[in-house]
């Protein structure tokens, strides 16, 4: 099945609200979480997953050495960390499964992963860990050399053991490796699986957005959903709005009353970032979180604006659900083409608008003078020694300010 309501994501762009858009809701939740940075755990384009008690952090690792498009570069692998909270302490990282491992597809069968995503550059991203209603455990990627070289769709799904793994057909029990039927979403880019009961779609970024329904095991697509039809535009014409629908990096979410909300970077390039820094590895390129709303989740879409004016400096992967909170994932990229630095900022979708503005220009803004208490070995009229708490305030952009 092709065309239908998603096809509008080329049409109604034009029509979009150029501004920044503020995000409707039935009822706006009285306590909008804080934005979260993730600094220091090399886990990039990933989601987070709450399973009883636990938070798994899933993401693509780096510090083996992969640095994208270079043949043969190492894979380092799809890692899982845990929590007792979104905000950590995260435990050490955890390989879902070896990149020795092997795979058991057409032409790939016998490789290596690290063959597989390394051997052209071209990778393997975008880990999505589900739970099946049946209590099996999934793990989606994408390995975009298969679309390369084989003309076949990037995507795998492998059975794990559990949240953490292992998983893939040589892991044993609930573990296999399988390359899904799919034909709307029949190509290699980023993408998330989103649900409603036992009910599954993908949703693929291949320049447009496309979505089509998963079968009852949610392993094969089923053919029905919409095919994006991609509207050209010229470069450096319009507003951000008008490019919305070539982007990548695409998730979704069910609103509180009913409605679905999908978020996805524009334009789609990789490694993208916004402003200040434009820290682009895949050409310089300014960043915009775009959306759409609908009424169900298998659509209609109907592109709405940009949540933010491109100042995250960084690039939305997905969104995920922790219990009435929902998070946007940003990876912030460092403009290199490894990217074991880069950070993770999770914005909550609640916020209006989102916290990640324009840095605000000129002088930082002094506070008002405070009195410090006397140590007390000093004199009644001498302060005494400043502790780093006191010599140090910031300001409401989370900037130092020296207090002189």
């Amino acid at each position: 099945m092709t065309g239908g309501p998603l096809a509008h994501l080329g049409v109604l762009a034009v029509l979009a609200v150029a501004s920044v858009a503020v995000l409707p809701t039935a009822a706006h939740a009285a306590t909008v979480p804080r934005p979260r940075i993730l600094s220091g755990l090399d886990e990039h384009d990933g989601t987070v997953v709450k399973y009883r008690s636990t938070y798994y952090l899933y993401g693509t690792e780096y510090r083996c050495g992969f640095t994208w498009m270079k043949a043969n570069t190492p894979f380092c692998g799809f890692v899982v960390r845990t929590a007792h909270s979104v905000t950590g302490h995260w435990s050490p990282p955890q390989l879902l499964f070896s990149p020795k491992a092997l795979d058991n597809w057409g032409p790939d069968k016998g490789r290596s992963w690290n063959w597989v995503c390394g051997s052209t550059g071209a990778g393997c991203f975008n880990p999505r860990m589900l739970r099946r209603p049946d209590g099996v455990w999934l793990l989606w990627f994408n390995a975009p050399r298969d679309t390369y070289d084989h003309h076949v769709n990037a995507y795998y799904v492998m059975g794990c053991n559990g949240p953490a793994g292992p998983c893939g057909y040589q892991a044993g029990g609930h573990g296999s490796t399988h390359k899904p039927r799919l034909e709307i979403c029949d190509d290699d880019g980023d993408f998330s699986v989103i649900t409603k009961g036992g009910a599954a779609a993908i949703l693929c970024s291949m320049g447009g957005i496309s979505e089509e329904s998963l079968s009852k095991w949610w392993t094969d697509g089923t053919g029905a959903g919409t095919r994006s039809r991609i509207t050209p535009f010229a470069a450096g014409t319009a507003t951000p709005a008008a490019i919305l629908p070539v982007g990548e990096g695409v998730g979704a979410y069910q609103r509180g009353d009913g409605a679905w909300v999908m978020v996805y970077s524009s334009p789609g390039c990789g490694y993208c970032s916004g402003p200040p820094a434009l820290k682009t590895a895949g050409g310089t390129a300014e960043v915009h979180a775009g959306y759409a709303t609908a009424p169900a989740m298998m659509g209609p879409w109907t592109v709405r604006g940009v949540l933010s004016p491109a100042y995250c400096t960084g690039q939305p992967r997905t969104v995920f659900t922790v219990g009435r909170d929902a998070f946007e994932w940003l990876d912030q990229w460092t403009g290199t083409r490894n990217e074991t630095k880069a950070s993770i900022r999770l914005e909550p979708m609640a916020a209006r608008p989102w916290s990640c503005q324009r840095p605000r220009r000129g002088p930082p803004r002094r506070l008002p003078h405070r009195r410090h208490r006397h140590h007390h070995r000093r004199g009644p009229t001498q302060p005494g020694p400043r502790t780093r708490r006191e010599a140090h305030r910031h300001d409401p952009h989370g900037r130092k300010v020296s207090r002189r």
